[in-house]
């Protein structure tokens, strides 16, 4: 009988990981371990690329301790292909993968986990695999990279018996619809009240701005 334990949360990061989610799952002695992470290290205001390396290696190294088989980890895919962002934005986004996929790649390497390499899929912009908020996989997209983490698990002796990975048919209009409705919800929880917040006290900071008389001004 097999146990899993998912401790994934929205919005995590390398460093929150870190800090709240590691112990416990170190504590599970699993026999495997998924961690795949930092997509939202990489879309934040702030990157930090040393920060990042630190808290990718502790992470990956106590879960190599902790796994008695094995760790699956993969690299970031291209964010910036499905998001409505600017071209100078767009750049940056990748400049910031590239840097963050280096280190899972090294690190993955030297801890000699199983890495999935998003870098070499399909482009989520085409492949119908994302959801509403162009982010997050769909359910489509959740198949596709189970698919090719088997693959990686078959390459390393796994007893994986699915076929290669290929983009699976798209789900019933239904369905589609529902888990539309249900990541539309989510961005409007989850993005829209952080943009309206920074719209606000961007006004806020410019009519401050504006009232206030110049530093020079002579009575």
């Amino acid at each position: 009988m097999e146990l899993v334990a998912n401790l994934a949360r929205s919005g995590t990061t390398v460093a929150s990981l870190r800090r709240d989610q590691l112990e416990r799952a170190v504590a599970l002695a699993p026999a495997y371990i998924t961690c795949v992470i930092g997509v939202n290290d990489v879309i934040a205001g702030h990157f930090d690329i040393r920060r990042f390396e630190d808290d990718y290696a502790h992470v990956l190294a106590e879960l190599s301790a902790a796994a008695s088989v094995g760790v699956l980890t993969m690299t970031l895919h291209d964010v910036a292909a499905a998001l409505p962002a600017s071209r100078a934005r767009r750049a940056e986004l990748r400049r910031r993968i590239a840097e963050a996929n280096e280190v899972i790649e090294r690190v993955s390497r030297r801890h000699g986990a199983w890495m999935v390499d998003a870098r070499t899929a399909a482009r989520v912009d085409r492949a119908g695999i994302v959801c509403v908020d162009r982010l997050h996989p769909n359910r489509r997209g959740h198949r596709y990279l189970a698919a090719l983490a088997g693959d990686v698990l078959r390459a390393r002796g796994g007893a994986v018996p699915e076929p290669r990975a290929a983009i699976p048919d798209a789900d019933p209009l239904r369905e589609r619809i529902a888990s539309g409705a249900r990541h539309t919800l989510w961005v409007v929880r989850h993005l829209v009240p952080p943009l309206a917040g920074a719209q606000f006290t961007a006004r806020r900071a410019g009519r401050v701005r504006a009232s206030a008389p110049p530093a020079d001004r002579r009575y």
